[in-house]
Order: structure tokens, then sequence, then C-alpha cells
């Protein structure tokens, strides 16, 4: 397994963020005007950039490595029982919420004192004056892209692949992954802290118990959750 340098580490967490935050800055304002949310634009940038980027960052890293196919990138292997797996996932879940509630005020107060400066449609928030077919379809690439795929995607590359070839940085490698992790949301800039803090215990117990199905399952949970509860509550 090819140990990596800390700027390469850096880099390779920040720049499929960069990409996606370049497509929805693009396409953003230009969709927005003909009655298209940001947030189906930026859903949208999954499958068509995070998907493909991620993937062909593993297939050249597979090359690298020497090996047959992309799986064999991964080490976290350790396997652990269902009853483990579903409350590990559990309890990082229940973190992740309790996080959630503790910093959005800081988080409400980011956005509206120090980012003010961003364009209106950066605010991917607000699905007022939309039509309610728009906003089913919206909140169901919701669930589907952002909810499963994106999570899958995302934990394959940076607690797969990224996090046990970050022996440089010895315990201190969930922390940063987390951290570099929260900065790949460069289109959620007033969240930092709360992805921060949220995905901390997620790459730890990875981590610690060398298991990237947790990571996947607590990702999935969190964000299906997440996207159900958007729909509920837009649908009141």
């Amino acid at each position: 397994m090819r140990q990596l340098t800390r700027s390469t580490i850096l880099w390779y967490h920040l720049y499929p963020g960069i990409l996606l935050t370049a497509f929805f800055v693009v396409f953003s304002p230009l969709l927005y005007q003909r009655g298209i949310p940001p947030q189906l634009i930026l859903l949208l940038g999954i499958p068509l950039v995070i998907v493909p980027s991620l993937y062909l960052h593993l297939v050249r890293a597979k090359k690298k490595e020497q090996q047959e196919n992309i799986m064999q990138l991964i080490v976290y292997r350790h396997k652990l029982s269902w009853v483990q797996l579903i409350l590990y996932s559990l309890g990082i879940i229940f973190f992740a919420f309790l996080v959630y509630g503790f910093t959005q005020p800081i988080s409400l107060y980011i956005a509206n004192n120090l980012l003010g400066w961003l364009p209106e449609w950066y605010a991917v928030q607000d699905f007022e004056g939309y039509s309610k077919s728009i906003i089913t379809f919206t909140l169901i690439c919701n669930l589907l892209l952002n909810g499963i795929l994106a999570p899958i995607v995302e934990e394959i590359y940076f607690r797969g692949y990224l996090l046990p070839r970050m022996a440089i940085y010895q315990q201190w490698a969930p922390l940063i992954n987390a951290l570099w992790f929260a900065l790949y949301h460069l289109w959620q800039p007033h969240i930092y802290l709360t992805l921060f803090l949220a995905m901390l215990p997620l790459s730890y117990f990875t981590w610690k118990l060398q298991n990237l199905q947790l990571a996947i399952f607590a990702h999935c949970g969190l964000n299906i959750i997440g996207a159900l509860l958007s729909f509920f509550m837009l649908s009141q």
C-alpha cells in the first residue's frame, strides 16, 4: 500500500469538491433563472462530477499500486457482527444529529452575517417559489443520489482509499481525514464546523475498527434520514 504525503492528502481530499463547486457555480446561475432549484443542480453534480472523478482517481491508484481491481485498494476489511454494525452506525448517526442541533445557531450566524455576499442561488436550502412537482423531484433525487449513491462512493474514496494511506499523521489520521472531508464541501461553507464534528466519530471508528462497511452504513443512514426528514417537513 502506497502511503501519501501531507500535501497529496490535502489535494486528494479537496479537488473533488473543487470540481463539484465549479460545476455548481457555472450551471446554477443559468438554470436558476429557468426555474431549476440550485439544490437539484448540485445533486446532479453527484453522478456527473463526483462519481466519475472519484472512479477515475481510483482506477489510476489501482494501476499505481499494481492491483487487479479497485476493491483491492480497500484494506479496512475487519469483520463486525450485524449487531455491532447496527449499534455503531446508530451511535454515529445519533451523535451527528446532536452536533447538528448544537451547531445550528453557529451555522445560521455564519450564513447570515459572514456569507451574505454570496449570490442568492448559492443558498441551497430555500424551496420558496418552486412548484410542488419540482420540489418533489428534487427531494427524490436527494434521497437516491445524496442518500445512497454519494455516501457509498465517498466512503470508498475518503475512508476506504485515503484514510489507510494517511499513516504520516499516525493516530491523528482520523481527525485530519474528518477535517479535510468537511472542507471538501466547498459549496457548504456555513456548516464546516458541523460537518467536521459530525464526521469525526465516523472517521475514528472506521480507522479504529478497520471496517469500511461501518462508514458506508452510517453515512448512508445519516443522509437517508436527513432526506426523509426534508421530504416530510416540506410535505406538510
